[in-house]
């Protein structure tokens, strides 16, 4: 007996279509929210590991915090050797540099989630270690320095950050130890930022590099880098401190995109070795608390 079989009409594989095309634009926001957690989740176990790699190097150290970069004549290493740079002695080693025979993985500096390029002078010229040369590593996590405050009137807060700025270093800034901080819990040490280039302005944003000393540090107005910060917004949970430095006034430029992070969130490794992954309504909140190794009395709004 013949048996014919019925094939499927146009209107019948145009619903089949249909319902696959609506069950991926379903899916595909799922997956791809899966894929930022998974990156996040990475990225915070990086953050952890150079928050206890601060903290061993601090041990060795009668307790001293690691410098944005400091005098080191053993450039890298024999084999592997510096390149001189004309506006910077050799030796200036970072502190990506310092802190690694502690952690012993210069991966953990670079986040999966972070593909932003170099900043503009982030050149083969400004590596300590001449092991990376032509093999660019993006460095994700900047170390804290001096930032501008509300509390400061807008100029650098003294009071800020885990090491003075290279330049504040030379004229005798003396660097912080671990006894100086009232809650290092609550006191980031470095944060994870990765902004791109500012169209507008060429020098401002862009990625670190390991093992660069002429590269990003967290320092006077770069709480704009900062993730989940609303660009251009008048909210003034938004701004920065106004007056002295005006950084205010970068809120105002579209170049100055921060961070993207996830999902308005970042990583964040803190000075008693910990990490937190902090929003910025968190990281804001009381003139950037999170950044003051003596935690202000006074509560300032936002």
């Amino acid at each position: 007996m013949h048996i014919r079989h019925r094939a499927f009409t146009l209107i019948e594989l145009l619903v089949v279509i249909a319902i696959i095309a609506i069950l991926a634009a379903i899916l595909f926001p799922v997956f791809a929210q899966a894929k930022l957690a998974a990156k996040k989740t990475v990225a915070l176990s990086d953050a952890k590991q150079i928050a206890l790699g601060l903290h061993l190097y601090a041990g060795d150290f009668d307790d001293t915090c690691v410098l944005t970069s400091t005098w080191d004549p053993n450039n890298g290493s024999a084999a592997t050797p510096t390149i001189n740079h004309a506006l910077y002695p050799m030796g200036s080693e970072p502190y990506d540099e310092l802190i690694n025979p502690y952690i012993k993985n210069f991966d953990v500096w670079s986040v999966p989630a972070d593909g932003v390029q170099p900043e503009w002078d982030v050149v083969d010229a400004d590596l300590w270690d001449g092991q990376f040369l032509g093999k660019p590593s993006r460095r994700s996590f900047d170390i804290t320095s001096h930032i501008d405050t509300v509390e400061a009137g807008g100029w650098l807060d003294r009071n800020t950050g885990i090491s003075p700025a290279p330049w504040d270093i030379f004229y005798g800034f003396s660097p912080r130890v671990l006894t100086q901080f009232s809650d290092p819990s609550s006191t980031v040490a470095f944060a994870e930022i990765w902004t791109n280039i500012d169209p507008n302005d060429p020098y401002t944003g862009g990625g670190g590099r390991v093992s660069c000393y002429d590269d990003s540090f967290f320092f006077g107005c770069d709480t704009w880098k900062l993730a989940g910060r609303v660009p251009l917004a008048t909210d003034p949970g938004d701004q920065l401190p106004s007056g002295g430095d005006g950084c205010n006034a970068i809120t105002a430029d579209p170049g100055r995109v921060p961070t993207v992070g996830y999902n308005g969130r970042a990583n964040y490794c803190m000075t008693d070795g910990s990490a937190r992954n902090l929003g910025w309504g968190q990281i804001r909140k009381n003139d950037f608390s999170y950044f003051k190794v003596q935690k202000s009395s006074q509560v300032f709004v936002p």
